[in-house]
C-alpha cells in the first residue's frame, strides 16, 4: 500500500516491495503516477522512474526475495529526493571510481552510473550492519 504523507513543507511517498523483478515495473509506475498527481513534469517523471527502475534492480539482484523500500520526497523547491532501503549481505555498491561495467562487453554494472548521471547527486549510506540506503536528487 502507498503512503503519501506531508512532513512539514514536504511530500512523502513510503512504499515497500518483495524483493523480486515482478515488482520493478510496479515500483516505477507507483512513483511516476505519484509524481504526476503531484503536477511535476513529465521530463523530472521520466528520470525519477529511471533512476527508481535502476535503483531497485540493483536491490533485487543484491538481495533476491529480500524486500526493499522506496521513499520518495518532494521539497518544497520542487526537488525530488528518491531513496532505496535495501538489506544485504553482500557490503553493498562500490566506491563511487568504481561506478560502472567492468568492461564494454559486461552486461550489468551500469546502473550506479546512469543514476549518477540522471541526478544532481547521489549518496551511498549504510546506517546499520546489511542496511544500505541510496539517495538520489534530481532538480
Amino acid at each position: 500500500m502507498m503512503s503519501p504523507r506531508a512532513m512539514d513543507s514536504q511530500l512523502v511517498l513510503l512504499r515497500e516491495y518483495r524483493g523480486s523483478t515482478e515488482t520493478l515495473r510496479q515500483a516505477r509506475s507507483e512513483v511516476g503516477e505519484w509524481l504526476t498527481a503531484r503536477h511535476l513534469g513529465p521530463e523530472l517523471r521520466e528520470r525519477a522512474e529511471l533512476v527508481v527502475s535502476e535503483l531497485a534492480s540493483n536491490a533485487v539482484q543484491a538481495a533476491p526475495g529480500t524486500p526493499y523500500t522506496v521513499r520518495v520526497v518532494i521539497d518544497s523547491d520542487e526537488s525530488v529526493s528518491i531513496a532505496l532501503i535495501s538489506h544485504g549481505s553482500n557490503g553493498g555498491p562500490p566506491p563511487r571510481a568504481l561506478w560502472g561495467p567492468t568492461s564494454v562487453l559486461a552486461e550489468t554494472g551500469r546502473g550506479l552510473l546512469v543514476v549518477d548521471q540522471l541526478s544532481e547527486n547521489v549518496r551511498v549510506q549504510r546506517p546499520s550492519p546489511g542496511e544500505i540506503v541510496v539517495t538520489a536528487t534530481l532538480r
